[in-house]
Formats: structure tokens, C-alpha cells, sequence
């Protein structure tokens, strides 16, 4: 028999697994977002929690240890994510199921019509060092308020859509972005570099991206903002979590710098359908 995923709240019981709980870290981003209501979540009530945004590609997958062999479980949450509509998906999920979930959409690519277009890890990492020493770099908090600091952003991404594949969803990411906390190095009326933080949990709170315009890096904007944007977390008595492809080899390399410690890994899984 199929097992059924129904639309559940936030205060679901099974967001009180012991299983679940100690995997919150990894689903910093089921955690935090599971009351905000532009996602949708949805679960067989024991082993699974599915985490949608609406109107947006993005699904978090989280399974209990108990199913990751189970082959025709994942099926069944193969074919929920397709009955979703969403024309191309990224999927992410836990590392420990991501050999079984790429055999998985391999083997039924005819069956579900889907074609992978990417897959990659991302590694989890923490910080829970002291603060870190900062530089005088003139950083400001960006007031989503200000016309003049809308347009700095705005600017700012402008230069970076094609980099950050954003060319047919740069409205969306826009928004997104200026709906969270962000921190900007300005030089001469023109933003240069920025951090961004969100998805806060009761421990947690994870940094979004650091970044810089081109003409602009290995000048020590990225450290800087990285300082800057752990010791604000630091100072609300939170620990900074992030999330960023392993292969990076900048970003992995700042973070190494700033003694972040990889924790753990996800999966992400790019599908699109073969319609």
C-alpha cells in the first residue's frame, strides 16, 4: 500500500524525534522555516518530513535511518515530488541516503520522466570559537527601507546574476535576499561586497552567502564581512551555521581561514522533468 504524505503544521509531533532533533542541524533550514507560511510541509507522520516553497523549485528532504534502505519508500517520495508539479526541483537531502537516492532517480528516470542535471555535495559547517578579530572596513546594516540602499543591492546582484545563474529568477532571488539581514561593504556610492544571514533555530543561525564583486576579491572584503557577520551571531548568543558546495575551493578556503568546522554533508540533486 502507498503511503500517504499529508500536509502538516509546524507543531507536528514528529518535529519531537529524538531522530529528528539530532538531525536539526543538517535541516537547519526545515527547522527554521517549518512555521513561516510560504513553505509547505508534508510527512507520513514518522519517518518522513517534506519541506516545499511555494512557487519556488527548493525541496528539503528529511528521512529517518529507519527507511534509507527502503528502496520502495523512496519511491514513493520520487513520485510525491513529481505530483508537486515543481518543473525542476532541487532536492536536498541527507548524505547517508544520497548513494541510494542517485541509484534511485537513475532507475526510474522512464518511469517518473525525469532527467538529473546536477548533483553535488554541500558541506555543513559550524563556528563556535570566540569572536573573531575584525578590520576596519566601513561595513553597514542594509535598511530593505532605504530607496538608496534598495538600489545598491539591487545593483550589487546585477553584477553578479550571470555568476549566480540567477537570469531567470533574479526578481525572485531579489526579494528573497532583501527580506533578510545584510551587511554591505560600500565604496564610493557602489556596494562591493555583502553578507547575508536568516534561517534562525533555537541554536542556530545560519549565514546565507558572503560575496564579492569580481574586481574586488583576494582584497580582504570576504574575511572581513565573515568576522563581522560571526561576531554579530556570536553576540546574540547564537552559533553561525552555513552551508556551501564542497567544491568551492574560495569559499571552503574562507571558511577554513575563519576556523569553521565541517560538521556534516547534504546532497543536492538538480531534476528537471523530460516533458
Amino acid at each position: 500500500m502507498s503511503t500517504v504524505f499529508e500536509k502538516i503544521s509546524g507543531d507536528d509531533e514528529i518535529f519531537s524525534s529524538k531522530e529528528y532533533i539530532s538531525d536539526s542541524l543538517l535541516f537547519n533550514t526545515i527547522e527554521s522555516a517549518r512555521k513561516d507560511p510560504i513553505h509547505d510541509l508534508y510527512s507520513d507522520h514518522k519517518n518522513v518530513i517534506i519541506l516545499t516553497a511555494k512557487n519556488g523549485p527548493r525541496v528539503w528532504l528529511w528521512t529517518s535511518s529507519a527507511i534509507k534502505d527502503d528502496t520502495n519508500r523512496l519511491i514513493e517520495i520520487c513520485r510525491f515530488i513529481k505530483n508537486r508539479n515543481i518543473p525542476s526541483a532541487e532536492i536536498y537531502f541527507k548524505q547517508e541516503i544520497a548513494e541510494k537516492m542517485s541509484d534511485l532517480y537513475a532507475l526510474t528516470t522512464q518511469e517518473l520522466n525525469y532527467i538529473v542535471k546536477d548533483e553535488f555535495s554541500i558541506a555543513v559547517l559550524t563556528y563556535g570559537q570566540d569572536k573573531l578579530k575584525e578590520t576596519d572596513s566601513g561595513i553597514i546594516l542594509i535598511d530593505k527601507e532605504n530607496d538608496e540602499h534598495v538600489k545598491l543591492v539591487r545593483d550589487f546582484y546585477s553584477g553578479l546574476k550571470e555568476e549566480f545563474r540567477w537570469e531567470n529568477k533574479f526578481d525572485r532571488k531579489l526579494k528573497e535576499y532583501l527580506d533578510l539581514e545584510m551587511y554591505a561593504v560600500v565604496r564610493d556610492g557602489k556596494m562591493i561586497a555583502n553578507s547575508v544571514i536568516g534561517n534562525r533555530t533555537e541554536n542556530y543561525l545560519c549565514i546565507r552567502s558572503i560575496a564579492v564583486l569580481s574586481p574586488e576579491r583576494r582584497k580582504g572584503y570576504g574575511y572581513a564581512l565573515c568576522a563581522h557577520t560571526v561576531n554579530t551571531i556570536r553576540d546574540r548568543g547564537l552559533t553561525p551555521v552555513l552551508y556551501t558546495h564542497v567544491g568551492n575551493e574560495a569559499a571552503m578556503a574562507l571558511w577554513k581561514k575563519a576556523d569553521f568546522k565541517v560538521r556534516n554533508k547534504l546532497n543536492l540533486l538538480k531534476i528537471e522533468n523530460n516533458d
